[in-house]
């Protein structure tokens, strides 16, 4: 399977809902997503999660026989048994060349991770600083946030076959490895966009027209609030306006448009 194939069976997983949100802490890279119109991308190992992609695997070694056999060995114009007797001596070997390859390619690997809930207190809490930042929605008819996909929560329960994912949709050890967090975080209901950042910077651009709104933290100092107005100020339109708020009778956030 080509690369361009790969990449068009990932779009055809995208599944974002029409607005993605994204939790933000009060900072200039706060400031610098909206001004200049860029995502910062993570890598696996600076998230929260200290099993960011990570899942057991299971490198199927009789598949790999087989294939070898009955794909490539008539290539080299080798017979089963030749065929055969050639695979016990390298697969070990090439296992350990494709875990090398895919650990690289995890390395290389930056991820935007969104949220289809403006309103969860504990993300607030995490992400926004104790409600002190700003959470952004972002509108997904728009290039890139249209190509977002769900996170699936689910623990493993058995490690997944990685050879037949490779030779029958590679796109499954995304959805296996990048894609896969554990099932406590499901109230986070997240969407990533995974991207290739080897020997690219860590940003992806987006049209200004793709910010909808901005959600102003419960506790959000003036003047981070006044840095924000700033860099909005400078953007083609004004996205809606909401400030968050406390219901101390039921422990619920509010919302006021502003």
């Amino acid at each position: 399977m080509t690369e361009a194939e790969i990449a068009q069976r990932f779009i055809a997983r995208a599944n974002p809902p029409s607005i993605l949100f994204r939790y933000r802490r009060p900072a200039e890279w706060t400031l610098a997503e909206i001004s200049k119109h860029e995502i910062y991308l993570a890598k696996p190992e600076e998230l929260n999660d200290p099993f960011e992609c990570s899942a057991p695997v299971w490198w199927n070694v009789d598949l790999m026989r087989r294939h070898w056999v009955e794909e490539y060995a008539p290539t080299r114009g080798l017979s089963p048994d030749e065929a055969v007797k050639e695979f016990e001596k390298s697969w070990k070997w090439g296992i350990q060349r494709m875990a090398e390859g895919l650990g690289h390619k995890a390395s290389q690997t930056g991820i935007a991770c969104f949220s289809a809930k403006p309103d969860s207190i504990r993300m607030w809490a995490y992400y926004a600083e104790s409600h002190k930042g700003i959470c952004v929605g972002y509108d997904t008819k728009v290039r890139p946030f249209n190509v977002a996909i769900g996170v699936n929560y689910q623990n493993p329960n058995k490690p997944f076959d990685i050879f037949a994912c490779l030779q029958n949709d590679p796109t499954e050890i995304a959805n296996h490895i990048a894609l896969r967090k554990a099932d406590e975080w499901k109230f986070e209901d997240e969407y990533r966009i995974p991207v290739n950042i080897e020997g690219s910077p860590r940003l992806i651009p987006f049209h200004p027209s793709a910010i909808k709104e901005i959600r102003f933290g419960a506790r959000i100092k003036t003047d981070f609030r006044e840095k924000v107005m700033e860099a909005i100020s400078h953007l083609s339109h004004r996205p809606k306006l909401i400030q968050m708020g406390c219901d101390f009778d039921r422990f619920v956030l509010t919302e006021k448009v502003i």
